[in-house]
C-alpha cells in the first residue's frame, strides 16, 4: 500500500482480501471518473474486462508495477468491477439508503456539523473538501474566525455556549437553587412557653446569631436595639 496516496486521498477507503496472502485496498471512482467510464461501458466499443482493468490501476492504493506477475488476472478484473460498483451501480433504494445512512452519521445538531456550517456561512467559497483538508488547529481557527465575522454581520447572531455543551457531554446538570429560608423569631410565643426572662435571653441569642449569619447593617442593628 502506498501511503502517501492513501494520504493524499479524499474517498472512502476499502479492502478487499482474496486469501490471507493477497489483499487490494483501494478507493472509489469519484463522480467524473464515475460518469466517464460509465459512458465507455453502455458505448460498448471496449471489452468490459479492459474497463474493469484500467479501474483497478486508477483506484488501487498500491503501486501497480510492483504486484507480482503470477496473480491471477481474474482479481485485478473482478475488483475493478467491484470498485464499479461501490462507486455508483445502485439501485435507487440502496441510493437511498445511503442518504439516510449519511445523514444518520452526520446529524445536524453534533457540534462538528454546526461548526462546519458555521465556517460555510461566514466563508461562502470553502467547500466541504477544503474544510476537510484542515488540521484540527486550523478548523479550530477557521471557526472562531467564522463566529467573530457572523456576529459583526449579523447583530441576531450568538456564539456557541461551550460550557453548555460540555456538561451536555459530561451528563452534568445544574443543581436547583435553593431558597433562601428567612428565620423570624417570634417573641410572643416564646413567651408563653418560657416565661418573660428566658424569653428575653433567648430573643437576644437569636439576634446574636442572626448578626454572625447575615451580617447586619448599621440601620438593621439600631432596629434590633429599639426592639432590645
Amino acid at each position: 500500500m502506498d501511503l502517501k496516496r492513501v494520504l493524499e486521498s479524499n474517498h472512502e477507503l476499502y479492502n478487499i482480501a482474496f486469501d490471507e496472502h493477497l489483499s487490494f485496498q483501494f478507493r472509489v471512482l469519484n463522480i467524473k471518473e464515475y460518469n466517464l467510464i460509465n459512458k465507455l461501458l453502455t458505448g460498448g466499443t471496449i471489452p468490459p474486462f479492459f474497463i474493469y482493468e484500467e479501474i483497478f490501476n486508477i483506484c488501487f492504493l498500491g503501486r501497480v508495477e510492483f504486484i507480482p506477475s503470477n496473480i491471477p488476472f481474474g482479481y485485478i478484473v473482478s475488483t475493478g468491477e467491484l470498485i464499479l460498483f461501490l462507486s455508483g451501480r445502485k439501485k435507487i433504494e440502496e441510493f437511498l439508503i445511503d442518504v439516510a445512512q449519511e445523514r444518520n452519521e452526520h446529524p445536524p445538531d453534533s457540534i462538528f456539523e454546526h461548526m462546519k456550517c458555521m465556517i460555510f456561512a461566514a466563508f461562502p467559497s470553502l467547500t466541504l473538501k477544503s474544510v476537510e483538508m484542515m488540521t484540527e488547529k486550523e478548523f479550530i481557527r477557521n471557526f472562531v474566525a467564522a463566529e467573530n465575522v457572523l456576529s459583526k454581520t449579523k447583530p441576531e447572531f450568538n456564539k456557541m455556549d461551550l460550557g453548555r455543551i460540555y456538561k451536555e457531554i459530561k451528563g452534568i446538570k445544574d443543581e436547583p437553587v435553593q431558597p433562601k429560608r428567612e428565620m423570624v423569631f417570634n417573641a410572643q410565643a416564646a413567651e408563653q412557653e418560657l416565661g418573660y426572662w428566658e424569653t428575653k435571653e433567648a430573643e437576644e441569642k437569636f439576634i446574636k446569631e442572626e448578626i454572625k449569619r447575615y451580617k447586619l447593617s448599621k440601620e438593621e442593628l439600631a432596629s434590633l436595639d429599639r426592639r432590645q
